[in-house]
C-alpha cells in the first residue's frame, strides 16, 4: 500500500473542507474521504471547491520556491589544489579534505571564512542571501 506525505496547508485545506461538527474528531483519511464523497454527490462543479482549491494550489507553488544551492563540486573544479581531488561533492567534504572543522556550523560558511583567512588568491566561497 503506498503511503504518502501531506502538507500542513493541504491537510488544514481538507479538514475545512469536511467541515467537522463541534468536537468531532476526523482522521486526514476520514476527512479526505468525506470531501470527495461530497465532491461526487454534487455531480456540477462547486465554485467554492474550486477557489479553495485554485488558492492552495497556487500558494503551494509560490511558497515552495527557494533559492538553489551552490554547487561544491563547481567551487572545488575551480580551485587548482583541490580540481584533481575526488569525492569532493559536498561543502563538508571540502572542509575534511582541508581540515577545517566545522563544529556543527555551516561546512560552506565555515570554508568561506577560512579560504578568506588562509588563502585570499582563491576563488571566493558562494554566498547565500542569508549568510
Amino acid at each position: 500500500m503506498p503511503q504518502f506525505t501531506v502538507d500542513e496547508d493541504l491537510a488544514a485545506l481538507v479538514e475545512k473542507l469536511a467541515k467537522p461538527k463541534p468536537f468531532e474528531n476526523l482522521s486526514f483519511n476520514a476527512a479526505l474521504r468525506r470531501v470527495l464523497q461530497q465532491h461526487i454527490k454534487a455531480k456540477k462543479a462547486d465554485p467554492d471547491l474550486d477557489q479553495l482549491l485554485a488558492e492552495s494550489m497556487a500558494l503551494a507553488r509560490k511558497g515552495s520556491k527557494k533559492a538553489p544551492s551552490p554547487s561544491p563540486q563547481q567551487w572545488a573544479a575551480s580551485v587548482p589544489e583541490l580540481k584533481a581531488k575526488k569525492g569532493l561533492g559536498t561543502w563538508q567534504a571540502i572542509c575534511d579534505v582541508l581540515k577545517i572543522e566545522t563544529a556543527g556550523d555551516s561546512a560552506r560558511r565555515k570554508l568561506r571564512n577560512w579560504v578568506k583567512a588562509n588563502r585570499p588568491g582563491w576563488p571566493a566561497v558562494p554566498e547565500l542571501s542569508g549568510d
